[in-house]
């Protein structure tokens, strides 16, 4: 794997249990420098059928040595950000899927003096985010369906990613889901500038650990 695409890569925390948090954290903790962002879901169960162990209560607790952003897998986005806030988060990601009031959500994270990201599915057309553009701080656009891990990325992600990189926003233009060794060269050369990974960042071995 060459620089371009290590130092492109995220490491996610999507995590069940605290015993997963905990392996995994030690590798990033072993294996990166303090200013090295992470990234962790929180998931309600509704948006996405899957639920996480990653909550600000549980996360806040840790008090982590490493700058964090969230992934907000939830309806009502509104609603996490203060507990978000004094866990430590640094940006959060929300879904343009998950709100009918986006503005107001990217006001709320900017009035609690975090940065704040628009996410959209792999199968929402970019049309739905336009004219957010120019209010956030980021852009995540998924891979796959969120939630689902394990699965091929959606070949409309490169689409996506040279029409916003076009658009010349200057923000942090990631991917989430779907990212590997075969397509990640093709997606940084396609705009994005981060990838977020589980499966290139941990080796095998910590993640059958932890299964």
């Amino acid at each position: 794997m060459n620089k371009k695409i290590t130092s492109a890569i995220i490491p996610s925390l999507f995590t069940t249990s605290k015993n997963e948090f905990r392996e995994k954290y030690s590798f990033v903790l072993e294996h990166t420098s303090k200013a090295t962002c992470i990234h962790i879901d929180e998931m309600d169960g509704k948006f996405v059928s899957t639920t996480c162990w990653c909550t600000p209560r549980n996360i806040r607790v840790l008090n982590l040595k490493h700058p964090f952003e969230i992934h907000l897998m939830t309806y009502n986005p509104e609603r996490r950000i203060e507990a978000w806030k004094r866990a430590g988060a640094q940006r959060i990601h929300f879904h343009i899927e998950a709100t009918n009031h986006p503005l107001r959500v990217i006001d709320r994270i900017h009035k609690a003096k975090l940065k704040a990201g628009i996410a959209i599915n792999a199968h929402t057309p970019l049309k739905k985010i336009e004219l957010l553009l120019p209010f956030v701080d980021a852009i995540l656009v998924m891979g796959i369906a969120p939630g689902a891990t394990g699965k091929h990325l959606a070949t409309s992600t490169f689409q996506k990613l040279k029409i916003l990189q076009k658009k010349e926003l200057h923000v942090p233009l990631l991917v989430d889901g779907g990212v590997s060794h075969i397509n990640a060269q093709k997606l940084l050369n396609s705009g994005a500038t981060g990838l977020i990974s589980t499966s290139m960042f941990y080796p095998k071995e910590v993640l059958k650990k932890i299964k």
